[in-house]
């Protein structure tokens, strides 16, 4: 009696075996580059966000300065005192109150503007009348950031006794000091530039 052969094993894959495999594969390629995709623009987005982060902490650093402004005065031989408060569209030179974490107390003559193209820094001397003009090498200098773009101030107040108030670019030379000053930076950031902005009252008046 003849027995029956046993149909041979086929080797290898058939071709719906191959196609299931080629489709979870290019799934799984797929998941990958989305994954990577994912986390690229988390990073990019933590960047961004970091950049945001620098630059609102900066504008409330000077803030904070600016609101320890103090009106002292300055002599002229020619005529009535004028107020410590020299402002300009990119800079703003003022007298402020100490911290009080400093070596010196009282008062300091401060300055915020910018350093070559890309920096912003802030410039502090113990203040004495007669140096409230000194030279910025003559100062002490804190960098607060080597990616400034923009630097801007405005100023807001009665400039002269015979002026309504209203808004300017500078303040040099007047009897009292601005009521506002309009505060706004750019920093460069890794997916452009981020900004940041406030508006301060001067307890001054």
């Amino acid at each position: 009696m003849k027995s029956k052969r046993q149909p041979k094993r086929r080797l290898g894959f058939t071709l719906i075996e191959l196609l299931v495999a080629l489709s979870l594969l290019a799934l799984l390629i797929v998941t990958l580059a989305g994954g990577l995709r994912l986390g690229t623009r988390a990073w990019e987005s933590a960047r961004v966000g970091a950049s945001l982060d620098e630059a609102d902490a900066i504008v409330r650093a000077l803030a904070g300065q600016l609101e320890r402004a103090f009106p002292a005065r300055l002599r002229r031989a020619d005529g009535a005192p004028i107020v410590a408060f020299d402002g300009g569209p990119d800079r703003c030179r003022f007298v402020a109150l100490s911290e009080g974490t400093a070596n010196w107390g009282g008062l300091v003559t401060t300055e915020i503007g910018r350093n070559g193209t890309r920096g912003l820094d802030a410039w502090t001397l113990v203040y004495r009348e007669d140096d409230f003009a000194a030279a910025r090498e003559a100062m002490r200098a804190t960098a607060l950031s080597d990616r400034l773009d923009i630097l801007s101030f405005a100023y807001f107040g009665a400039a002269a006794p015979n002026q309504p108030p209203q808004w300017r670019d500078d303040w040099r030379g007047a009897a009292t000091p601005p009521s506002l000053i309009r505060l706004r930076i750019r920093l460069r950031g890794p997916r452009g530039p981020v900004e940041s902005a406030a508006t301060i009252a001067l307890p001054m008046q």
